[in-house]
């Protein structure tokens, strides 16, 4: 059992253990490669395939460069079609049912760890490491659970929620300790840099307006219809609603005073609803299909904190469990912009209790 996301020699017996390591090109996952194969691990690496045809990218010259100057064994692995069918599919099935998606959650479960674990499983390697900023610790109970990253900046456990828990004790974060000021202090003397391509803050299979995308794929319902106030007077016509997502304030095309934001997508009558600024504000919303990290009854008995999107700061708040399994969230003051299909994630200070999508 891993004690800690950053391995240490002489506790963890890393000659005795394995690891896959999953290498995306960038900087990042080739310093935990770098790191683990120096402490003493059975080092392997993949890199996974999964952007749409017409979309080229730098990736995988980049990992098998970094694998070259490592001396470690790279598995390339086409998931292009895997990727199409779990991760682009919730994307635009999203927009068009009027929900707002985060595609890099469906994707750190169910491509990047499945994936990684069935590799392992498959090679005999005992866990699978990332280039995630979050941590992996066990607890005095003897159970593994994932926490946020020690810098916070860029935590990156709110991605990684909806991972199933029987699977974080197999993950090690080698960065999770560490600032992202000193990776990159670390990498400059590692050789790497010059080998690993540019970090980029898009979507991976965007490039561009996540609209474009859409319509140039014919994954949309292009339905015109009013946009309409929150107290129902009709200002003017959308021309579909999966152009829209709440909070959204460029766009609109209803000038005045003071500026319009989108305050619901109203699918069922096929309306555009628009409010003021102050008109976004509440205290509720409920979370369906929450993956548990630990035992709901911890995240129920104490008020916790919620992010309801990744730059959210977060939320203290009470969860209530509902007969239908759903998860009430009350918040002890209102947030801004709560946003269906976002995702919900649970914090008990740094550890992650779960999470799920926002659905009302």
């Amino acid at each position: 059992m891993l004690e800690s996301s950053k391995p240490k020699a002489k506790k963890q017996k890393p000659k005795n253990k394995s690891v896959l390591v999953a290498l995306s090109g960038g900087v990042d996952s080739a310093l935990a490669a770098h790191d683990l194969l120096h402490a003493g691990w059975h080092t392997e690496a993949f890199f996974l395939n999964i952007l749409p045809e017409g979309l080229s990218g730098t990736g995988l010259l980049a990992a098998k460069s970094v694998a070259k100057h490592l001396g470690i064994r790279l598995h390339c692995l086409n998931e292009a079609e895997k990727f199409e069918n779990e991760v682009i599919s919730y994307f635009s099935k999203s927009y068009n049912k009027g929900l707002t998606p985060n595609p890099c959650v469906i994707c750190n479960n169910r491509i990047k760890v499945f994936i990684g674990l069935s590799l392992a499983d498959s090679l005999g390697i005992d866990y699978l490491a990332t280039g995630h900023y979050a941590r992996a610790k066990r607890l005095s109970n003897g159970r593994t659970c994932l926490f946020k990253a020690k810098d916070l900046k860029k935590d990156q456990s709110y991605f990684l929620h909806q991972i199933p828990k029987e699977a974080i004790p197999r993950l090690i974060f080698p960065l999770g300790d560490r600032t992202k000021k000193d990776v990159m202090k670390q990498a400059a003397g590692t050789g790497i840099f010059p080998l690993v391509q540019k970090e980029s803050q898009e979507i991976c299979f965007l490039k561009g307006n996540y609209r474009t995308f859409l319509e140039k794929r014919g994954l949309f319902n292009n339905l015109p219809g009013d946009i309409v106030t929150v107290d129902g007077k009709v200002l003017g016509r959308h021309a579909g609603l999966y152009a829209y997502t709440v909070g959204q304030r460029q766009g609109i095309g209803i000038p005045d005073k003071t500026p319009y934001y989108v305050a619901a997508l109203d699918m069922k009558n096929n309306r555009l609803v628009v409010g003021k600024e102050h008109s976004l504000w509440a205290g509720e919303l409920l979370v369906e299909h929450v993956n548990w990290l630990v035992s709901p009854d911890i995240a129920l008995k104490q008020p916790c904190t919620v992010k309801i999107r990744y730059r959210h700061p977060g939320g203290t708040a009470k969860l209530e469990l509902l007969e239908s399994g759903k998860v009430r969230v009350c918040f002890f003051s209102d947030q801004w912009a709560i946003t269906p299909g976002q995702f919900a994630v649970f914090y008990l200070d740094d550890l992650v209790l779960g999470g799920g999508p926002i659905c009302g």
